[in-house]
C-alpha cells in the first residue's frame, strides 16, 4: 500500500512494459459508482512527437512540456493540468508514467545524501530501463501522484468533502500493486480531481455580488420579467391587475412559442415599455427598458450563453417531470402499443437470437445505469436478471401494464436498444429506413460533439435537462450520468438547425434526436402492418423519456417528428416548411391534443413548469430581489 504521508519504499510492482514485451492496455482509475476500471485503448502513433514524449528525446523546448513534471512537498494535482488535455494525452495514453528522485534544482545537493525538499521527476516509460529500475520508477511515479493528491486535500482544505472522499478512493486504487498509472490515468485523475476542487471552491465562495457587465439572453430577461409581473400582482391595485395578468400570460406564451430571438424580443419589450407607462406602471416600465437594453442586438457571438439557457432547461425539465409523475392515459396506451410491437418482433427471431438480443440489451443498459430505472419494477428486474433468465425478464417487461410514468418512459428506452440489437439478427425491419434517415438528415442536423467516457463529477441525482454546473430543479432517485452532460454543440461546424435553435432560445441538449428517429420509424412500421397506435401519443411518450433521462429537449424530439410526419404518413398535423427553419411551438403542440387525450393535463404541467421556473429565478438569479 502506498504511504500517504510521504515518500517510502513500496512493495515490488509487476514489471512494466518493454519494447519487446508490451503489457496489456493498463486500466484507468475507476469511475465513481463503477468499481471496475475501464480500458484505455489509445496508443502512441508512430512518427509523431508529442509534448509528453519530448522529454524522451531531450527536447529543450519548454512549450512542448507539461507545465509541471516535478513533484515536491507543495505540488498539487492541479499543477498537472496539462496532463488533462486530449491533445496532450491521447497519443501516449497507454504509456506508463515513471518517477525518479531529482535534486537537479539545487546543484549543491547533487552529491549529498539528503535534501530539505526532495522532488520526484515524472517521465514516460521508454522501455529502456532494466526491469528493476522500471519497477522502482513505477512505484515512485504512483507515490508522487499520491503525494500530489494529499497535498491537494491540504491546500484546498477539502477534509470531509466529496472531493476528499474521491481522492481517498483514488489513493486506494493507486496503492493496489495491480494498478498501472499511465499517462491516460494521470490525465483522468487530474481532470476528475480538478473538477471536484473547482466545484467545492465554487460552493464555498458562493455567487459573486459584483455588478454584471455581460449582455443577457432573451430567455433570462423574459424570466426576469415574468418574475417581476408575478410579484407585482400580489399587491396590485384593481385597475392594474388585469393588465398584469394579461402581460404575464403573454410573457409565458412567447417563451413557450420560442419567440425569443434577440431582435423580436427587443422589439416586443419596446412596446411593453410603452404599454406599462401608459397603464401607470412606471416602475415596471423602467425594468422592461433595462431588460431591453441588456439583450444584444444579435445572437452572433453569444452561442455558448444561448446553449447554457438555465431557465429554458429548467422549465422543460419541470414540464416533463409533471407528465412522468402523472402520465396521460393516452401516453400509457401509446407506450403499450410500442411494447406489444417489440414483443411480436422479438418472437419472429429464432430462440437463440432472442436470447442473444436480451443479453445484448441488458449489457447496453448495464454500461450506463439510469438514475430513474428503479422506479420501473419490471425494467429493474430485467436489468438484474441472471443470463439464463434475461429473455424471460425482457418479455415480462414488454408485456407489463403501464402502472406509472416510469413504466412509460422505459418503453422508448428499451425500444432504441432492442431495435439496434434485433437489427443485427435480421429483425427490426424499420431500422433500414431509420438508418438511412439518420445518415442523410438527422446526424448532420444534430451537430453534436460527444465525450465518450463517463465523467464521475457529472453524475448527479437529478432528472431533466439542466446541466451539471446548474442548480437542479428536478431531483432524481439515484446519481447517474446524463447524456446531455457529455454532449455539446459543434459550434465550429454548426448546422443550420443548430443556429436556428440557439437563436430562438431553444435548449440544445444533444441536437436533434436519433432516438426519436428510431421510435417514429417503428411507429410507421406498426401502421404499415395495420397495427393501432397514435403517432402523436408515441412522440409525446418518447419526448418524456428523452427529456426526463437528460438526453434531449422537447424541440429536439419534435424536430424529428416534424421531419418524418409526411415521409412516413404519420398524420400528426406538424407544421410544414423547411425543417432547417423549424422552431418548436410548445403551445401549439399542447393545443393539438384533444381534451379527451390530455390537453388540460399538458396545459396544467406547462403552467406548473413556468411557475417553478420563476421560483428558480427568485432563488438563484443575481438579479433576483431575494438575493440582495
Amino acid at each position: 500500500m502506498l504511504n500517504r504521508a510521504g515518500y517510502s519504499f513500496l512493495p515490488v510492482l509487476p514489471p512494466t512494459a518493454s519494447a519487446s514485451h508490451p503489457a496489456p492496455s493498463p486500466a484507468r482509475a475507476p469511475q465513481q459508482g463503477n468499481p471496475q476500471p475501464s480500458v484505455r485503448l489509445a496508443a502512441p502513433r508512430a512518427g509523431t512527437v508529442h509534448p509528453l514524449q519530448s522529454q524522451w528525446q531531450g527536447s529543450a523546448s519548454q512549450t512542448e512540456r507539461p507545465p509541471s513534471q516535478s513533484v515536491g512537498r507543495h505540488t498539487t494535482i492541479l499543477d498537472m493540468v496539462k496532463w488533462d488535455t486530449r491533445q496532450n494525452v491521447d497519443l501516449v495514453g497507454n504509456v506508463l508514467v515513471l518517477g525518479h528522485e531529482s535534486r537537479a534544482h539545487d546543484p549543491r545537493l547533487r552529491n549529498t545524501g539528503g535534501s530539505p525538499d526532495p522532488k520526484i521527476k515524472l517521465t514516460l516509460d521508454t522501455g529502456t530501463l532494466s526491469p528493476a529500475d522500471a519497477r522502482y520508477g513505477e512505484m515512485m511515479g504512483k507515490q508522487a501522484a499520491v503525494n500530489m493528491l494529499q497535498n491537494t486535500v491540504r491546500r484546498y482544505d477539502l477534509h470531509g468533502t466529496p472531493a476528499a472522499q474521491r481522492i481517498h478512493e483514488i489513493c486506494d486504487w493507486l496503492g493496489d500493486p495491480r494498478s498501472r498509472m499511465t499517462a491516460g490515468v494521470l490525465g483522468d485523475i487530474t481532470r476528475d480531481v480538478g473538477e471536484l476542487v473547482h466545484a467545492q471552491e465554487t460552493r464555498d465562495l458562493g455567487p459573486s455580488r459584483a455588478p454584471r457587465e455581460a449582455k443577457r439572453m432573451p430567455m433570462e430577461c423574459m424570466t426576469h420579467l415574468g418574475y417581476a409581473i408575478r410579484d407585482m400582482r400580489h399587491d396590485a391595485r384593481p385597475e392594474h391587475r388585469q393588465f398584469l395578468n394579461e402581460l404575464g400570460y403573454e410573457t409565458m406564451d412567447r417563451v413557450m412559442q420560442h419567440k425569443l430571438s434577440p431582435d423580436e424580443t427587443r422589439d416586443w419589450l419596446r412596446q411593453v415599455d410603452s404599454d406599462c407607462r401608459q397603464a401607470g406602471l412606471e416602475g415596471l416600465g423602467k425594468l422592461v427598458k433595462r431588460l431591453r437594453h441588456d439583450i444584444p442586438a444579435s445572437a452572433d457571438g453569444y452561442e455558448t450563453r444561448l446553449h447554457d439557457n438555465i431557465y429554458g432547461r429548467a422549465m422543460e425539465s419541470v414540464l416533463i417531470a409533471e407528465l412522468v409523475r402523472d402520465p396521460p392515459a393516452n401516453v400509457k396506451q401509446g407506450m403499450s402499443a410500442l411494447a406489444l410491437h417489440l414483443d411480436l418482433t422479438l418472437k419472429t427471431l429464432p430462440r437463440q437470437a432472442q436470447q442473444e438480443v436480451a443479453l445484448q440489451v441488458q449489457g447496453m443498459m448495464r454500461h450506463e445505469r439510469r438514475g430513474w430505472q428503479a422506479n420501473s419494477p419490471e425494467l429493474e428486474s430485467f436489468f438484474n436478471a441472471r443470463p439464463e433468465q434475461a429473455l424471460g425478464a425482457l418479455k415480462r417487461l414488454l408485456r407489463a401494464p403501464m402502472d406509472n410514468g416510469f413504466d412509460c418512459i422505459a418503453v422508448p428506452y428499451v425500444t432504441v436498444k432492442m431495435s439496434l440489437c434485433m437489427q443485427a439478427h435480421g429483425g427490426a425491419p424499420w431500422m433500414g429506413r431509420a438508418n438511412r434517415n439518420y445518415a442523410d438528415v438527422v446526424g448532420h442536423a444534430a451537430a453534436r460533439l460527444t465525450e465518450a467516457a463517463p465523467n464521475s463529477n457529472r453524475m448527479a441525482p437529478k432528472s431533466g435537462i439542466t446541466m451539471h454546473h446548474q442548480p437542479d430543479i428536478v431531483g432524481g432517485r439515484e446519481a447517474a450520468m446524463h447524456p446531455g452532460d457529455r454532449n455539446r454543440p459543434n459550434l465550429e461546424q454548426a448546422s443550420p438547425e443548430l443556429h436556428t435553435a440557439l437563436e430562438h432560445g431553444v435548449s440544445f441538449v444533444s441536437g436533434v434526436s436519433g432516438s426519436t428517429n428510431i421510435v417514429m420509424h417503428m411507429v410507421g412500421d406498426i401502421l404499415d402492418r395495420g397495427g393501432q397506435v397514435d403517432p402523436k401519443d408515441a412522440l409525446l411518450g418518447t419526448m418524456m423519456f428523452l427529456n426526463y433521462d437528460g438526453g434531449h429537449s422537447m424541440h429536439e424530439a419534435l424536430w424529428v417528428g416534424k421531419q418524418l410526419d409526411r415521409s412516413l404518413d404519420l398524420r400528426m398535423g406538424m407544421p410544414g416548411g423547411d425543417p432547417r427553419n423549424f422552431v418548436a411551438d410548445y403551445d401549439r403542440f399542447i393545443e393539438s391534443f384533444p381534451q379527451a387525450k390530455g390537453r388540460d393535463q399538458l396545459r396544467a404541467a406547462a403552467d406548473t413548469a413556468w411557475d417553478k421556473t420563476l421560483d428558480h429565478f427568485g432563488q438563484h438569479s443575481h438579479y433576483s430581489p431575494e438575493n440582495r
